[in-house]
């Protein structure tokens, strides 16, 4: 089995959604773009009855996959993969198609997906699946639940204590950071990963409330080229309010390295 799980092979796939839901919703959508290559959509083949899939949950699913062809039955040509696959939707663990088409989906339902490879492997290419392939996926939705975090007080951990100048109110920050859900169960309690900044870091004035409470009390006194570990509950979080993969009432856990520090 290739599985449909992002690995080494899949890391430049990019996991697409249009607006948040599934660029097609229903099975008279035209799957073919101009030229004959498969645009995403999906059928329901049996809307279930039980939760409703959506981003941020934690999803069980049965899937068969096959190749793309036009003019097969069902346009299926050779069952390339199958199996059971467990992921939180949107945290890019599963192929962008398995992202995008699960969301909506009620437990105990059955989609028949059309995934472009912009949605699939894209140029990678896996065993019984060439480069630039489209695919047609069956999916079995068994369970969609919320993530539910365990929760811990507030935590500073130096992991590298810089040498360079200490930050303080006031001054403005660049910083690299990874976030995940903190969960107890995961090495180093890291659960979902759920933010991380790019390649230019992330600029802000520390203690002026542009980010969340935690960062603005956690990184006081930290110094430049040090790593801090940040173990956050939601009161000084997002609270009550869920935010993408982060749901309603998280403890959330950072790693943040500060690349400069620059007085005000």
């Amino acid at each position: 089995m290739i599985s449909m799980k992002r690995s080494l092979a899949m890391v430049a796939v990019v996991a697409l959604t249009v607006g948040g839901t599934p660029a097609c919703s229903d099975s008279s959508s035209n799957p073919f773009a101009p030229g004959g290559a498969a645009f995403f959509s999906f059928t329901d083949i049996s809307v279930g009855s039980g939760a409703t899939a959506a981003t941020g949950n934690r999803v069980v699913m049965n899937y068969i996959a096959w190749l793309f062809e036009d003019g097969r039955s069902e346009n299926k040509g050779p069952q390339v993969d199958s199996g059971t696959l467990t992921f939180v939707v949107g945290a890019n663990q599963v192929i962008g198609g398995f992202d995008q088409g699960v969301l909506g989906m009620r437990v105990g339902g059955r989609r028949q997906l059309i995934i472009p490879p912009d949605l699939a492997l894209g140029y990678n290419e896996a065993a019984g699946i060439p480069a630039d392939s489209s695919l047609v996926a069956e999916l079995e939705l068994l369970d969609a639940q919320v993530v539910v975090t365990d929760t811990a007080p507030f935590t500073i951990i130096d992991l590298t204590v810089g040498t360079g100048s200490a930050a303080a109110t006031g001054d403005r920050l660049l910083v690299a950071y990874g976030g995940w859900l903190y969960d107890e169960s995961q090495p180093d309690n890291k659960g979902t990963q759920f933010d991380s900044s790019d390649s230019n870091g992330f600029t802000f004035t520390l203690g002026a409330g542009q980010v969340i409470a935690g960062w603005d009390e956690g990184l006081i006194g930290m110094r430049e080229d040090g790593e801090r570990r940040l173990i956050i509950p939601p009161e000084l979080a997002y609270g009550a309010s869920a935010r993408g993969l982060v749901p309603a009432n998280a403890t959330l856990l950072f790693d943040v390295t500060l690349l400069t520090t620059t007085p005000q």
